[in-house]
């Protein structure tokens, strides 16, 4: 669905129950709105609704120019107040986790909870941030740095590529993915993971090289804002986003407001199968 917030619109997946308590669910990057149905069942058997936005620029919401991380929560209190919505918990996956950190810092007693799956964490000036973080992220982080023109014509081909040609993109895919991501994709196909890629690059490649300039500058996030728990979830084998990432986060938060689950035998895509547990921690502080 797609609602006008501010005389712009923004694209919406919703899951769950419709009448159940909100949850703003925030997509990674290259990602969008789409590919979100693990979160329907086990939404719905706790009664809570699951609204996952495209972010500006992405999918099928317009752009917002000179949009920041720490801005994006007054755009979720836009949103919330256009759904008729006035508390909500947010989780943040992959690199949809600064916008969700933003939100527990910027909205205030509106914020009922925040989680955290596969977070990605700042990596702006902390020694080491980028180790361990998924090669295609490294050099697409550098491309867009040092060379923009070609990091959008590279994202432009992954697109087409992952249109004309799935499984070469599903095989790239796997190689970047530790044992767990792998065997989750064998069950699970990789149509969702696709799906969701290509709808993020729908608008061409402006929005995609946005978010990873806001993941890579400075987030301006007042950490000590966070008053709320922040439930950390981390597989313990993430090939994308290593496990530093979450402890970073942790330690930034103040005192008993990060709490970090380490999660055996878990990727970054797996980590999905342990949405039960992130909804749980969200219903039942």
């Amino acid at each position: 669905m797609t609602v006008t917030v501010d005389g712009r619109t923004v694209a919406l997946a919703e899951h769950g129950d419709p009448d159940g308590a909100p949850v703003f669910l925030f997509h990674g990057t290259p990602d969008s709105r789409l590919g979100k149905e693990f979160t329907d069942a086990p939404a719905r058997e706790r009664g809570l609704r699951v609204l996952c936005p495209d972010r500006g620029g992405i999918g099928g919401s317009d752009p917002v120019p000179g949009r920041t991380i720490t801005g994006y929560a007054d755009e979720v209190l836009a949103l919330a107040d256009v759904l008729g919505i006035n508390r909500f918990a947010t989780i943040g996956y992959s690199a949809g986790g600064p916008f969700a950190l933003s939100c527990a810092a910027g909205c205030g007693p509106r914020v009922t909870g925040t989680a955290l799956m596969a977070g990605a964490g700042p990596i702006d000036d902390r020694p080491g941030a980028r180790e361990g973080l998924a090669k295609s992220d490294i050099d697409l982080l550098d491309m867009i740095e040092h060379h923009p023109a070609r990091a959008a014509m590279t994202l432009r081909f992954q697109r087409l590529a992952a249109r004309l040609a799935p499984g070469v993109a599903t095989k790239q895919l796997r190689d970047e993915l530790a044992a767990p991501d792998r065997d989750f994709l064998a069950r699970h196909g990789a149509g969702g993971v696709m799906a969701s890629f290509l709808d993020a690059l729908r608008q061409g490649p402006a929005g995609v090289i946005e978010e990873y300039r806001l993941w890579a500058g400075p987030w301006h996030l007042d950490w000590s804002a966070v008053l709320t728990p922040v439930e950390i979830f981390q597989g313990e084998e993430d090939a994308w986003v290593p496990m530093d990432h979450a402890e970073d986060i942790a330690s930034r938060l103040p005192a008993g407001i990060g709490r970090l689950h380490r999660l055996p035998n878990t990727g970054h895509l797996s980590i999905q199968d342990h949405v039960v547990e992130v909804l749980d921690a969200l219903v039942t502080p």
